[in-house]
């Protein structure tokens, strides 16, 4: 049964949040739900929650938020000129609220992406390294944020070795693993299995590529236990 309600929940939980973020796109206190968007890489539903909300011309933060991570997921799936439509809303709520670190990983992460995307060498490694500064200031701000250190470790596996990252991405999802299993009880909503299953997935890489089998093996399957039927758990299969 567990397994049938696993399998289920995969595929429904796209149209939830989509008709979550439809039906009640505000809060009572005028905030923008963003639970359902961080981890969000679903192209079609991302796209739909885009349409839906820039109908609302606002420079309410988490309208900006919302607009600026949704356009910054679909950059991770290359989509074309998401990163630039990501840095545009990025930096108008980051420039409006200087204190929210979010903001500021996710420009950071978008400003590697528009560099990615640059046909000028100069321009790419000059861009990468802004982005890099942007997302390690937010950590420093914001050492304990499950979101922020989930960017960076992200963005760190991305970018080309010449950038010496991978310690920095295994620093943030080993960080990542320790909150999790210090306060289970105490997690925001959108920490589920599914985003516990891409940390370990994630440090399996870590430790395969540093040819550590033993480690990189438990990860792999910690990853399945958590979600067998999420992305990352079939990855993680295919891994042992």
């Amino acid at each position: 049964m567990s397994q049938i309600h696993n399998k289920m929940m995969k595929r429904i939980r796209p149209f939830v949040i989509v008709l979550l973020i439809m039906v009640f796109p505000m809060s009572s206190h005028g905030e923008t739900n963003l639970n359902g968007i961080y981890g969000l890489r679903e192209k079609d539903v991302l796209q739909k929650i885009i349409g839906e909300s820039e109908k609302t011309n606002s420079s309410d933060k988490d309208h900006l938020k919302l607009m600026g991570i949704a356009y910054h997921n679909l950059g991770v799936l290359e989509v074309k000129r998401a990163p630039e439509k990501a840095v545009e809303y990025l930096e108008k709520g980051y420039s409006l609220f200087p204190d929210d670190y979010e903001l500021l990983v996710y420009l950071g992460s978008a400003k590697t992406m528009v560099a990615r995307d640059s046909w000028n060498v100069v321009a790419k490694v000059s861009g990468v390294n802004r982005g890099i500064n942007m997302m390690d200031k937010a950590i420093k701000k914001a050492p304990n944020n499950i979101p922020i250190r989930m960017v960076r470790g992200n963005n760190s596996l991305k970018l080309p070795k010449f950038f010496n990252r991978r310690p920095i991405a295994k620093e943030d999802f080993l960080h990542v693993e320790m909150l999790i299993k210090n306060s289970p009880k105490h997690l925001p909503l959108y920490i589920d299995s599914d985003t516990k299953a891409e940390v370990f997935y994630q440090l399996g890489m870590i430790f395969k590529l540093e040819e550590n089998t033993s480690l990189s093996g438990a990860y792999f399957n910690k990853a399945i236990e958590i979600a067998p039927h999420s992305q990352w758990g079939a990855k993680a299969k295919g891994e042992l």
